[in-house]
């Protein structure tokens, strides 16, 4: 026999519990200083359709036992963040890529330092009190402006992909 006090309990707990929805973030570039003459959208949250990334990999290494395998953590793997972004009709966002990419490779073959290329991400989850809460962050890099697909069928706002690449993994 089911015990109705104690469902009625878990329902009551299921029913009050605030889940978190895919579309309660924000996106900020904290350090935008070093790169004041590539005009900052400053509107540029705006813009971020979402975001798909890994918080933390970890490196293992297999090692061969006779028939079995075991495997063990060697360190961690630095992530890479995407986000499908959606621009304005000056491609705001994109100009703005294309410049910051200018900054880690060079026309003559030669790669700048860290330094002038790194960016401070920072994603908050949106509270449903309207508050926020810190729950992430990366130093990363631009590596990726990725395909554009437009049509004269499509229906919407134009959108591409663009990919950085955590400096650190720590």
């Amino acid at each position: 026999m089911e015990d109705w006090n104690a469902l009625r309990a878990w329902n009551k707990k299921a029913v009050s519990t605030h889940f978190i929805h895919g579309c309660q973030f924000r996106i900020e570039v904290v350090d935008w200083l070093s790169f004041s003459e590539l005009g900052k959208p400053e509107d540029f949250d705006l813009f971020v359709k979402d975001i798909t990334y890994s918080p933390i990999e970890v490196e293992v290494e297999a090692i061969k036992v006779g028939a079995s395998t075991l495997t063990f953590p060697i360190g961690a793997a630095p992530v890479m963040i995407s986000m499908t972004m959606r621009d304005h009709e000056d491609m705001r966002i994109y100009k703005w890529f294309d410049r910051i990419t200018d900054k880690v490779l060079n026309r003559d073959c030669t790669v700048n330092l860290p330094s002038e290329y790194m960016l401070r991400w920072n994603r908050y989850t949106l509270l449903q009190d309207g508050g926020e809460v810190l729950s992430g962050g990366w130093d990363a890099y631009p590596i990726k402006l990725g395909d554009i697909t437009e049509s004269v069928d499509a229906q919407g706002f134009l959108e591409f992909p663009i990919q950085f690449q955590q400096f650190r993994s720590i």
